[in-house]
Formats: C-alpha cells, sequence, structure tokens
C-alpha cells in the first residue's frame, strides 16, 4: 500500500536519505528547515467520553541578524478544562529559542514570557488581579511580575536551549527513523532548565486515519503503518528539582510515533492530570511544498 513501510524499508530511508543523528548533544548547524514536511498539524483523543485536541502550526522567518533561519512554533491545546496556547521563536539551524509565550486558560490563567539572553532569561508573569479579570481575555488581565533567572552552572556554555514544542520541530528537521538514533536537547520548562532525550526506541504498529492536504489536493488516509516510536525523557539539571517536562499538555516521557515516509508525527502520548496515560492522533495535516516558505 502506497506510503506503507517495514522495518527494513524505514532503514533504507535513512542510508538513502541523510544519516540520523547519534551524537549525545545536539550539534550546531544540525538542524535543516527543509526537512520539516508538515505546516500543520491537528491530533484529537478521546477517553472516559472527554475529548482534547492539538494543533500545531509552524511558519519560517527571514534570517536573523546573526543569518540564521527562523521559524515560529503555535500550538493550541484543549484538555477537559483547560487551554494551553504556545508560541516559540526559534533559530531554525539549533532550535535555539529566542521567545517562549506559554498561555493558560481554565483551572489556571496566566500567560509566561520568557525572553532568552546569553546568560539566562527574563520571565514576565501576567495573571488575572480580581474574581472579575478571570473571565477577560488575557489582554484584560493586570497582575504583573518580572524577574530575571540566571542559567544553572550545568549548563554547558554556548548550549542552545529550545522551547517544549521546538523539541518537536527538532526531531522533525534531524530526521531521526532508526532504532538508536536519538538527540540531546536543552528545554526550557516552567522556570528551570532540563535535558531532555528524544530516543528512537523501536518500529510499532499504527492505524493512520487522517486527512492530509498537499498543495491543496486533500486526500485521506486509511492504513496500517510501521511507525518509528520516539520516547522523550527529561531530567532537571537542578538535581533537587523534578522534571517538570510536558508538551501540548502531555507530560511525562512523551512518546510520539512517527511516519517516517511522510516525515510527519502520526501519534503522540503522554500523562494528562485525571485522565493519565492519553493517545493524541493526528487527524489532519497540512504538508509544505517544496516551494513554499
Amino acid at each position: 500500500m502506497a506510503g506503507q513501510c517495514t522495518p527494513a524499508f524505514v532503514l533504507c530511508v535513512l542510508l538513502a536519505t541523510q544519516a540520523a543523528l547519534r551524537a549525545d548533544e545536539l550539534p550546531p548547524g544540525a538542524l535543516d528547515p527543509r526537512q520539516v514536511a508538515w505546516k500543520e498539524l491537528r491530533f484529537a483523543a478521546r477517553k472516559l467520553g472527554i475529548s482534547a485536541t492539538v494543533d500545531v502550526r509552524i511558519e519560517a522567518r527571514p534570517a536573523s541578524p546573526a543569518g540564521l533561519p527562523g521559524v515560529v512554533l503555535d500550538s493550541t491545546s484543549r484538555l477537559p478544562g483547560r487551554t494551553f496556547f504556545a508560541h516559540e521563536r526559534l533559530d531554525g539551524a539549533d532550535a535555539r529559542a529566542r521567545q517562549i509565550v506559554d498561555t493558560e486558560a481554565g483551572a489556571k490563567n496566566h500567560r509566561k514570557t520568557y525572553t532568552l539572553t546569553a546568560r539566562g532569561f527574563l520571565f514576565d508573569l501576567l495573571e488575572p488581579a480580581s474574581r472579575a479579570e478571570r473571565a477577560l481575555p488575557p489582554e484584560g488581565w493586570t497582575r504583573q511580575t518580572r524577574t530575571f533567572t540566571v542559567y544553572p552552572k550545568a549548563l554547558p556554555d554556548g548550549a542552545a536551549i529550545t522551547g517544549p514544542a521546538g523539541l518537536l520541530y527538532a526531531a522533525s528537521a534531524a530526521g531521526l527513523v532508526a532504532p538508536g538514533d536519538s538527540l540531546t536537547a536543552y528545554v526550557l520548562v516552567q522556570t528551570q532548565v532540563e535535558r531532555v532525550t528524544l530516543r528512537v526506541e523501536g518500529i510499532e504498529q499504527v492505524p493512520l486515519n487522517f486527512e492530509e492536504d498537499s498543495g491543496g489536493a486533500i486526500n485521506t488516509v486509511r492504513e496500517q503503518l510501521s511507525a518509528v516510536r520516539m520516547v522523550a525523557r527529561s531530567q532537571s539539571l537542578d538535581p533537587a528539582s523534578a522534571s517538570a517536562f510536558r508538551i501540548f499538555g502531555l507530560e511525562g516521557d512523551v512518546e510520539i510515533l512517527w511516519d517516517p515516509v511522510r516525515r510527519i508525527p502520526v501519534e503522540l502520548t503522554g500523562k494528562v492530570t485525571l485522565l493519565g496515560h492519553v493517545e493524541v492522533r493526528l487527524t489532519s495535516v497540512t504538508l509544505r511544498r517544496a516551494t513554499a516558505d
């Protein structure tokens, strides 16, 4: 069936394209934005009668003053009683974050803006100042707090720090496709830096059922796929702090099932408060055209 692959074919794809990363750390310039095949992703999940959705969009930006191509990642995660909005501005060559904006509405109302510098990050927290402001959008919140945090001493000099969604970008731009392939990135999670390793741990059969938009032509994909199974495991650089890693509202050791032919994620799995283990499956994808930005 078109688009279907076997574990052996996965290895062929690896040899025919680029060598996957086996180094422990993500080396500078290892990522190629042109390897990112998707432009928009939509995932959905349903458990115990409760539904959740995740929408992710990537957009290319002109090169920075340093000459590095830029990308912007926007995501919206709608979980029971909570909605997460995330905006990340990254350098395309190493997923280094320039600014991360996290907004949560529902059980908690706040907007966290992280502006990253060479020495640390500026943290701006915006919250409702009263019960009346809780019903307003973030633009109506008035309680503001600003702090500056120096990076932990355990962080290597010059290390690129990305955001949680930046890890998905890194996986897309690096080409991890064969068991044993891995990359390690430093991720800013809430107000601490964590070392996250994304490793291919095997091949798993998964049924696909999603809409694929390729240059305006929309096709329904229904097939069985030999997907690459990646697992993201995180550890805080502060030995006294537990990991708080979360991506798109999913916590813990997050798994990503990856289509090595289309080069897109087809399923995300992690823990959600009160729901436990949740699988979020791809329902639609918009692919980038060869001439697209």
